[in-house]
């Protein structure tokens, strides 16, 4: 048995991050690196336009009343620069996604085994589980696809039908839209947690396909599903909150002084880890429900104690005389 199936799944999903330090910091530094290179070519950009301006003071200071509408000048007229770096952030968002699709592979293969993280058992699962997770995916974007498309469908068919006539901030019309888009995630946690699941199976069979997977996925979630929502749902708010947290705290930071700029850079970092360190924390918690589904071994068979060895019998000469 893993180290985090014997404590509860969230417990289980915050030691992973602590266990699992050297996946965050894999995770984490691709993601920085990426990001850098979107963003770099807007950097002559940024310097004509802030590089010892008025503007750029404003925006150091972040001053209330000038700094957001400086901003808005920048991203008006220097709009082929910043069009140039958004292209360039969609490539970054894909390898980025392609990244944590290989590295799953290793996350299911070490991630809360009571052996050491090593980094050979982490790339040996990267290895052998990559075409199995890229399949996977495929039948995520398949299924997921199909039926948030139908339930998107309908529920504008609904909307156009039953609130055709009645004004925009009408309740019910507001009612159905956030039902609506209550259904949207309903839908993305089934099929989320079924393509996770379908990932973990590899952890306890590195043969399976993945249609097979998805199909143990569906058996190991079920009678676990409200567990499993209760997870999906934690997880993504807390990585939401501190995520705004985050860039709320960064945003409002002025930067006046090369020290403050300094720590605005670490902050800016740290805002890129939370999805990473909550990513991992994710998986502690599935893989806590996925190895608390699996069958115990069969009780070792009872070893008979050995029995004695039979007396010696004694020959004739050997047997005293009366």
């Amino acid at each position: 048995m893993s180290s985090i199936g014997r404590r509860g799944d969230l417990s289980a999903g915050f030691a992973a991050v602590a266990s699992g330090k050297a996946i965050v910091l894999v995770l984490a530094t691709a993601t920085i690196v990426l990001s850098i290179l979107a963003a770099a070519p807007l950097g002559p950009s940024l310097q004509a336009a802030f590089g010892g301006t008025l503007s750029g003071d404003h925006v150091l200071r972040n001053d209330p009343t000038f700094a957001p509408t400086d901003v808005i000048d920048f991203l008006r007229e220097k709009a082929p620069a910043v069009s140039g770096v958004s292209a360039a952030a969609k490539w970054a968002a894909l390898l980025i996604l392609l990244q944590q699709i290989l590295v799953a592979g290793g996350i299911v293969s070490v991630l809360g085994r009571q052996e050491r993280i090593a980094a050979a058992d982490f790339l040996a699962g990267v290895r052998r589980n990559a075409w199995h997770n890229v399949k996977c995916f495929l039948l995520f974007l398949l299924f997921a696809g199909v039926s948030i498309g139908l339930w998107i469908a309908v529920a504008r068919a609904v909307s156009r039908k039953a609130f055709e006539n009645s004004p925009p901030a009408a309740a019910p019309a507001f009612a159905w839209r956030i039902a609506s888009i209550l259904g949207v995630l309903f839908l993305y946690a089934i099929f989320s947690l079924l393509h996770d699941f379908a990932r973990a199976a590899r952890r306890s069979d590195t043969r399976v396909g993945a249609w097979r997977a998805y199909g143990r996925a569906r058996r190991t979630l079920s009678g676990r599903w409200w567990r499993a929502f209760g997870l999906f749902l934690f997880w993504l708010l807390a990585g939401g909150a501190l995520l705004l947290a985050g860039v709320a705290l960064e945003w409002a930071a002025p930067a006046v002084s090369a020290v403050a700029i300094f720590l605005q850079i670490l902050l800016q970092i740290a805002v890129l880890t939370i999805r990473p360190v909550v990513r991992v924390a994710a998986w502690g918690s599935y893989l806590s429900l996925y190895d608390g589904a699996l069958p115990l071994p069969p009780p070792a068979p009872a070893v008979p104690p050995p029995l004695a060895p039979p007396a010696p019998s004694l020959a004739l000469e050997d047997r005293p005389l009366i």
